[in-house]
C-alpha cells in the first residue's frame, strides 16, 4: 500500500501580499484590505475551477431559487401590458384614442382604464357641442363633433358581434371596423391578399381562423337575424381599441342595424398632452394618449384622489417587495448553507495548514467568504441570464403559436432582477459566514490529526430558540386572529422559524443519543450527524424550512377547499342541468330581442342536439327594460321583512334620502326584482316533479304562494310583497317609490338549488302571470327522464352554444385543487430531495478517508451503501418531521384569513366564524416517508466503486 504524506503547506499568499503592501509607501489600511481581498478572490476563483464538482453543486443550490424568481418576475413584467407597451396595439400611428362620453366627468392618469369619477370630477360631464347621444357615436355628425373638440383628423374604430356558421351550428365572431386605407403600423398589418374596400368584403385575422373562420372565399354572417354574404379578401394581424384581436376586419359596417361600440382615433402631427386629456375628461371622455403614456404625469400633476390611490398602491408594492425580499433571503440562505458548510468542513485541513504557517484568523475567514462571493455571484448572474433567455424563447414560441395574444412584449425588469441577484449573493455570503465564524475556534492540532468532531453543544442557544419559537408561534396566532398588519405577522412568523432552527443542534444530539437500539447503519448515520453538526445542521435546517413552507401552504389550501365544500350550494338538483344562451346579436342592438324569444331559440337548440332531454324555462321576476328611456319609472317586486318599509327593503336600509350611509342601518334583507337575491318562477308541471320541494311546499306554490330560503322573512306562514314603480336618483342612487301595492302571500321555507342565479325565492309561473309581475326568461332547466344527464349530452350542448352560453350539469362539489396540490407537494418534495442529495454527496466526499477505513477492515460495498443511504435518510427524516411539527403553527394561522370569513352568495352579507382547519396528513406523511426513502435509495445507488485506501496518520 502506498503511503500518502501531507505536503508542506505553502506560505499564505495573503500574508505575503500584506507584507509587500505594508513595505510600500502607500501601506494604508484600505490598500491592505483591497490587496488581501484581491488575493482571496483570486484563490477562490482558482479553487472553484479546481473543484468543479463542488462548484457545480453550489451553483445548483444558488441557481434554483434565483432562476425561478427571475423567471417569475420576467413573466409578470411581460404579461403586464401597460403604458408605452399599449401604443402599438391600441393606437398604432395615431396620437390618441378617445372613448365615451360618459355621464360624469372623469379624472385619470396615463391609463384611461383607471379613470374614475370622484372628488372634483364627481359632477355631470359637459355636453360636447354638436354631439347627439341618441344617435350612433359613429355617425357623421358625432364624428365631426369629436373632431372639433380634439383637432386633427378623426378615424372611427367600431366593434360589434355577429355570428358565422360552423357545420350545423353557429359561433359568435367579433367584427372591427377601421379605415385601413391609411397605414396603422402594428395595429393593422396585412398578411396576405388585400384590405377590404366595402361592407361586402372582410379580412380575417389569425384569431378568426383559429375559431373556424375561412381564410378565403365567401362566408355568411348573421346580425339581428339577418344574413349578410361577404367575401374574404385577405388575412391580417389587427387589434381593436381594447388591445384584442377581432375575428374579422372591414372598413365599413357589415350590418347597419347592429349595435357598434365606437371609439375615435386622433390622427394629427402634434401630441395630445396631459392638459388636453384633463380637458377631455371634463366631457366624460376617456383618453389613451401616446404622449402621456410615454411621459406619465408626475404625482403633483395628478388629482388628489388619484394621488392618494397611487400612494396606497405604492405602499402595498413596498410591503410586497419587503416580504418577497425577506422570503428570498431566508430561503436562499437556507438552501445554500449546506453546500458552504460542507465545503468549509472539507477545507479544514487546508485552512489548518495555512494557520500553522502564520495565517491569521481574518485571512482564513476572508478566504471562505471569498469563495462564497465568487460562487454566489457567478451562480446568481448565470442563473438570472439563463432564466431571462428561457423566458425570451418561451415568449417567442408563445407569440408564434398564438399571434392574437396581447402579451407579446418581452420586458426584463432590470431593477427587480438586480435586486434578486443581490439578495442571492448576500444569501451566499451569510451562509458562508456561519462556518467562517467558527474558524476563530479552529483546533489546528486536532484537524491535523484528523479529528473533526463538532465542539460541545451550546446549552444556551437551544433554550433561546425554544423561547423565541414559542413566543413567535403565540404571537403569530395572535396577529392573524386580531387582523394585524403585515409587519407583526412577518416578524412573528420569522421568529418562529428562526427559533425552531436554533433547536436543530439539540435535536440532532438527542437523536444521536436515542439511536443506540437502531441497526448499525442508521445508528452510525445518526451519531455521525450529531457529532458533525457543522455540516448536518445546515442540511437539516434547509429541509426544515422547506417542509415548514410545504406544511403551511398545504394546510391553507386544504382548509380553503374544505370551506368551499361546506359552503357549496348546488345550482340545481343532482343529475339535472341548466342551459343558458346569450346571443350577442339578439341581446344588444337598436331592437333588443325579448328574453322569451331567446328562450325559444335556446329550447330549439336543446331539442335539436339532445331531443330526449326535457327543457323547462326558468323565469326571474325582473324588469327587462326593453324600450325604456333614461328616467322612466321602473316596475319592481320586493319582499318586505318585518320592521322594514318597502323603501327600506328596496334600498337595503343602508342609506338615507340623500344617499349618505346610516349610522345604525337596519337589517332589511333584499329579495326582489332589483336585488342580488331574486325571485324565480317555474311552471306548475316542473314544480310537481321537483324533488327539492316537499308536499307542503308544492301546495304553497299551487295556491299562489312563495317558497323562500330565508325563514326570517316568513311571519305566521305569510310573506309580505310590495309591487309598484320606482325612480332612481343618479346622484345618490336612492330609489323613490310610487303606485305601490302590498300583498301577503302564503309562504314556506325550503333550500332552493338555484345558487347560480342568486334565486332566493320561488313562485309559480302562473302566479307571475296572474299578478302581472315583470319577468324575464333566465335559462332552461334540463332533465333526463332516464336518469342523470350524461357527460356526452353536456359536451354536445356546450359545443352547440359555444362561447355565448353555458351547459351545466349538477354533479356535486368538485375539487379544483388537485393539480395545485400535486404540483405543490411534487415541487417541494423535489426541492427537499435535491437539498438532501447534494448535501449527502458533499458529506460523502468529505468522508472518503472514513469509507476507506471501513473498506480496509472488511466493509463490503453493500455496507457502504447502507451507510450512505442511512446518512441521507436520517437527515431528511429529522428535517421533515421537525418541519411539519413547526409548520403546523403558521399553517393554522393561515386558515384565519382564508376561512374565518366568507360571503353569503344570495344576500351578499359577510359571514364570520371559527376557522376551518384541515391538515392533509396523508400527503405530509408521504413526504416524511417518501423523501427520505427516495434520497436513501439514490444515495445507495451512487456508491459504485471501492474508495481509495491510504495509511492513517494516527
Amino acid at each position: 500500500m502506498t503511503t500518502l504524506t501531507e505536503p508542506s503547506a505553502p506560505r499564505s499568499e495573503a500574508s505575503a501580499s500584506e507584507r509587500r503592501t505594508d513595505s510600500g509607501p502607500s501601506g494604508s489600511r484600505l490598500a491592505r484590505w483591497r490587496a488581501s481581498w484581491r488575493v482571496a478572490l483570486r484563490m477562490a476563483w482558482r479553487d472553484a475551477r479546481r473543484y468543479k464538482g463542488r462548484s457545480i453543486l453550489v451553483f445548483v443550490m444558488v441557481a434554483l431559487p434565483t432562476g425561478l424568481l427571475v423567471g417569475l418576475a420576467t413573466l409578470a413584467a411581460s404579461e403586464t401590458v401597460s403604458g408605452a407597451d399599449k401604443i402599438p396595439l391600441t393606437l398604432g400611428t395615431a396620437q390618441a384614442l378617445v372613448s365615451g362620453p360618459e355621464g360624469q366627468s372623469l379624472a385619470q392618469g396615463a391609463d384611461p382604464d383607471s379613470a374614475m369619477s370622484f372628488g372634483e370630477a364627481s359632477r355631470s360631464a359637459k355636453a360636447i357641442p354638436g354631439f347627439d347621444p341618441e344617435q350612433s357615436s359613429g355617425g357623421a355628425a358625432n364624428l365631426a363633433a369629436v373632431q372639433r373638440l380634439t383637432g386633427g383628423t378623426i378615424e372611427r374604430i367600431g366593434t360589434t358581434t355577429v355570428r358565422h356558421p360552423i357545420g350545423d351550428r353557429s359561433r359568435a365572431a367579433n367584427v372591427m371596423v377601421l379605415d385601413t386605407s391609411r397605414p396603422w403600423g402594428e395595429k393593422a398589418r396585412l398578411l396576405t391578399g388585400r384590405w377590404a374596400t366595402s361592407a361586402a368584403e372582410v379580412v380575417v385575422t389569425p384569431y378568426g381562423i383559429s375559431r373556424g373562420m375561412p381564410s378565403s372565399g365567401e362566408v355568411t354572417l348573421t346580425s339581428q337575424g339577418k344574413e349578410h354574404q361577404v367575401t374574404v379578401v385577405g388575412t391580417a394581424s389587427a387589434f381593436d381599441g381594447y388591445g384584442s384581436m377581432p375575428d374579422v376586419v372591414t372598413n365599413e359596417p357589415i350590418a347597419q342595424d347592429s349595435l357598434y361600440s365606437w371609439q375615435w382615433l386622433v390622427v394629427r402631427d402634434t401630441p395630445v398632452t396631459y392638459d388636453e386629456v384633463k380637458t377631455l375628461n371634463g366631457y366624460g371622455l376617456r383618453v389613451a394618449s401616446a404622449d402621456v403614456m410615454r411621459h406619465p404625469p408626475t404625482a403633483a400633476q395628478l388629482p388628489a384622489e388619484l394621488r392618494q390611490q397611487n400612494d396606497f398602491a405604492a405602499q402595498q408594492l413596498r410591503q410586497l417587495v419587503a416580504v418577497g425580499a425577506l422570503m428570498l433571503f431566508v430561503v436562499t440562505t437556507l438552501l445554500v448553507a449546506p453546500a458552504f458548510a460542507v465545503s468549509a468542513s472539507r477545507q479544514r485541513r487546508t485552512l489548518a495548514l495555512a494557520a500553522s504557517n502564520g495565517a491569521e484568523t481574518r485571512q482564513l475567514r476572508r478566504e471562505v467568504l471569498a469563495q462564497a462571493l465568487v460562487l454566489g455571484a457567478a451562480s446568481a448572474v448565470a442563473a438570472a441570464a439563463l432564466a431571462a433567455v428561457v423566458m425570451r424563447v418561451a415568449l417567442l414560441v408563445w407569440v408564434h403559436q398564438r399571434p392574437w395574444t396581447s402579451h407579446r412584449y418581452f420586458d426584463l425588469p432590470v431593477l427587480a432582477v438586480a435586486f434578486i441577484v443581490a439578495c442571492s449573493v448576500l444569501s451566499a455570503l451569510v451562509a458562508a459566514m456561519i462556518p467562517a465564524a467558527r474558524l476563530g475556534r479552529l483546533d489546528i492540532v486536532g484537524v491535523m490529526r484528523g479529528q473533526s468532531v463538532s465542539p460541545r453543544l451550546n446549552r444556551v442557544l437551544p433554550v433561546v430558540g425554544l423561547v423565541v419559537a414559542i413566543a413567535g408561534g403565540v404571537g403569530l396566532l395572535w396577529a392573524v386572529r386580531t387582523e394585524q398588519r403585515e409587519i407583526p405577522i412577518i416578524s412573528t412568523g420569522l421568529a418562529l422559524v428562526l427559533g425552531a432552527l436554533l433547536l436543530v443542534p439539540l435535536l440532532l444530539v438527542a437523536a444521536g443519543r436515542a439511536a443506540s437500539r437502531l441497526p448499525v447503519a442508521p445508528r452510525m448515520a445518526t451519531r455521525d450527524a450529531a457529532r458533525h453538526r457543522t455540516r448536518s445542521v445546515p442540511t437539516v435546517a434547509a429541509i426544515v424550512a422547506g417542509t415548514i413552507a410545504l406544511t403551511m401552504f398545504s394546510i391553507g389550501l386544504a382548509s380553503d377547499t374544505e370551506q368551499q365544500r361546506r359552503q357549496y350550494i348546488p345550482r340545481t338538483t343532482a343529475g339535472e342541468g341548466i342551459f343558458s344562451y346569450y346571443p350577442a346579436e339578439m341581446t344588444s342592438g337598436p331592437t333588443t330581442v325579448s328574453s322569451d324569444a331567446i328562450a325559444t331559440e335556446a329550447t330549439a337548440i336543446v331539442h335539436r342536439v339532445t331531443p330526449h332531454l326535457e327543457a323547462t324555462p326558468l323565469q326571474v321576476v325582473a324588469w327587462s327594460g326593453v324600450g325604456a328611456k333614461d328616467g322612466d319609472p321602473m316596475p319592481f317586486v320586493v319582499v318586505v321583512p318585518a320592521g322594514c318599509t318597502p323603501t327600506e327593503a328596496l334600498n337595503g336600509a343602508q342609506f338615507d334620502s340623500s344617499g349618505n350611509p346610516l349610522p345604525d342601518p337596519k337589517t332589511c334583507n333584499q329579495v326582489g326584482s332589483m336585488s342580488m337575491a331574486q325571485i324565480g318562477a317555474l311552471p306548475a308541471s316542473a314544480i310537481a316533479t321537483a324533488d327539492f320541494l316537499g308536499a307542503s311546499e308544492r301546495e304553497v306554490l299551487r295556491s299562489g304562494g312563495m317558497v323562500l330560503t330565508d325563514s326570517s322573512l316568513i311571519r305566521d306562514g305569510k310573506v309580505t310583497v310590495t309591487t309598484g314603480t320606482s325612480t332612481v336618483d343618479n346622484n345618490t342612487g336612492v330609489q323613490t317609490l310610487a303606485a305601490t301595492t302590498t300583498t301577503s302571500l302564503p309562504a314556506a321555507r325550503a333550500a332552493l338549488p338555484f345558487s347560480g342565479f342568486s334565486v332566493a325565492a320561488l313562485v309559480s309561473s302562473e302566479t307571475v302571470a296572474q299578478r302581472k309581475w315583470p319577468s324575464v326568461s333566465q335559462s332552461l332547466m334540463l332533465r333526463d327522464p332516464d336518469g342523470a344527464i350524461s357527460r356526452a349530452d353536456q359536451t354536445a350542448l356546450a359545443e352547440a352554444v359555444g362561447d355565448e352560453g353555458e351547459a351545466y350539469v349538477e354533479r356535486g362539489f368538485q375539487r379544483d385543487d388537485r393539480v395545485v396540490m400535486a404540483a405543490l407537494f411534487g415541487g417541494f418534495a423535489l426541492l427537499l430531495l435535491i437539498v438532501t442529495l447534494i448535501s449527502t454527496a458533499l458529506s460523502l466526499a468529505e468522508q472518503r478517508a472514513d469509507l476507506g477505513t471501513f473498506a480496509a477492515i472488511g466493509a463490503t460495498r453493500r455496507t457502504r451503501r447502507r451507510l450512505a443511504a442511512a446518512q441521507a435518510g436520517v437527515v431528511a427524516f429529522i428535517g421533515a418531521v421537525v418541519g411539519i411539527a413547526v409548520g403546523l403553527v403558521p399553517g393554522i394561522a393561515l386558515t384565519y384569513p382564508l376561512t374565518s370569513q366568507s360571503w353569503d352568495p344570495l344576500t351578499g352579507t359577510e359571514i364570520k366564524g371559527p376557522p376551518i382547519i384541515v391538515v392533509p396528513w396523508l400527503p405530509l406523511v408521504a413526504v416524511v416517508v417518501g423523501v427520505p426513502l427516495l434520497a436513501a435509495l439514490l444515495s445507495a445507488a451512487a456508491i459504485r466503486r471501492a474508495p481509495t485506501m491510504s495509511r492513517r496518520a494516527d
